[in-house]
């Protein structure tokens, strides 16, 4: 009986422990809305965001931006933090496609990079026609970002993600002589 007992117990103790599986390496996202906002957000394995607001329309009276050309951090709740999970678990990055566009002027554009282990993907999408994991992704992000609870900070970010979405430069002017 008493074998019985700390055999019970020895199994508890060793599947409490178990380690949960991180859900990636690295998570990054630029989401780009043509006459709404641009923004650029790192999700870190625990619960704080590294948020860039590139760019945004001054918000209007339903919603407020953070301001243009800053850095803030921020904290996931708990529920944030394994709503994202649950997300993430539904998309198997692995068979995804690369890009999903369609050429039209105006619309929203995203980028995703996702790193874990060895494996990295980005997706870049411009399209209407996307899985159905990816967009409800792209959603909570966008809606979750409104929420967040912004403290802005000094420190640079770089994020590669915003790279393919920020328009090119204008050319040169001429030169009248």
């Amino acid at each position: 009986m008493k074998y019985s007992i700390y055999i019970v117990l020895i199994s508890i103790i060793l599947f409490s422990c178990t380690k949960k599986e991180k859900d990636f390496d690295s998570f990054e996202y630029s989401y780009c809305g043509t006459f709404s906002t641009f923004f650029s957000i790192k999700f870190k394995q625990n619960d704080t965001i590294f948020l860039r607001e590139h760019w945004n329309s001054g918000g209007n009276k339903d919603i407020k931006f953070p301001k243009s050309e800053r850095n803030y951090f921020a904290l996931l709740t708990e529920k944030q933090k394994q709503e994202l999970s649950n997300l993430l678990s539904k998309i198997n990055f692995r068979k995804i496609n690369s890009e999903y566009f369609e050429d039209y002027n105006d619309g929203s554009a995203f980028q995703i990079i996702f790193r874990k282990g060895n494996f990295k993907k980005k997706v870049l999408v411009h399209s209407y026609h996307i899985p159905r994991e990816l967009d409800s992704l792209s959603h909570w992000i966008y809606k979750t970002k409104m929420k967040l609870k912004l403290n802005e900070i000094s420190q640079k970010l770089e994020f590669e993600s915003a790279k393919e979405l920020f328009p090119p430069p204008p050319p040169p002017l001429p030169v009248m002589k």
